[in-house]
Formats: structure tokens, sequence, C-alpha cells
């Protein structure tokens, strides 16, 4: 195979993978800028008035990103309540629900929600309160 017929096969393959590799780069990134905000400001006052904790974690037992969410707070020795959803306590169900939430964790810091595991924003929120 001589080196004419070589460019020949390997320009289209080429310009195939660059036009791919710019299509899958511009879904990521129009993803990436329309994903749902995961902070929120609300009335928190009812949840806080009856902990002295600067933040409130709620989660469940089996939830993985609750988990990595007490892992991240415990590594940076932040002191939090942890608020279990499935627990027995009515008033801790009933205070879950005010929030309108659909999953978990949810994660309270002053009038803010931060819902998800997103470690980004309560790495910001902390530094606001200079929590961390």
């Amino acid at each position: 195979m001589n080196l004419p017929t070589l460019k020949g096969l390997l320009a289209p393959v080429l310009m195939t993978a660059l036009g791919f590799g710019i299509g899958i780069g511009a879904l990521y990134s129009w993803q990436y800028l329309n994903r749902p905000a995961t902070v929120f400001e609300i009335e928190t006052s009812a949840h806080f008035a009856t902990t002295d904790k600067a933040l409130i974690l709620y989660s469940a037992s089996w939830c993985e990103y609750c988990q990595k969410v007490k892992n991240y707070l415990d590594q940076h020795q932040v002191v939090f309540e942890n608020r279990d959803i499935e627990s027995a306590d009515p008033a801790i169900q009933q205070l879950f629900q005010s929030l309108g939430a659909t999953g978990i964790p949810q994660i309270l810091i002053g009038n803010k929600v931060i819902r998800g595991a997103d470690l980004e924003a309560l790495e910001d929120e902390l530094k606001k309160r200079q929590l961390l």
C-alpha cells in the first residue's frame, strides 16, 4: 500500500473520529450547563429549632450517597446532626417531608438546602460559613 492510498483511507476515518469527539464534547457540555441546581434558599428555622448544630443531614443508613457526605463531613471534622428519614420519630419524618424532597441526602446549612451529594456545593457553603 502506497502513501497516497493510506492518506486517502485515513483522512475520512480521522475526520469521522473528530466529528464524533466534537459531538460528544458538545453533548456533555450542554448537559453540564443545563444541570438542575442543587442549592436552594429556603425557610429552615423549624429544622434548626431543636439543635445547636450548624448543619443537618437528612439521610438513610442504606444510602451510599449519604455515606459519601458523612465521610466528607467526618474527614473535615464538621459537626453535624444526622437525621435518619427512616427513623420512627414522626417529627423527623414531618420535617423531611416539609422540604418537598424526593431523594436523599438533603443537607441544610443556614437558610440553604443542598439536594444530593454535591460535595463541591457543600464545600462552598461550609467555607462561606467558616465551618471548613
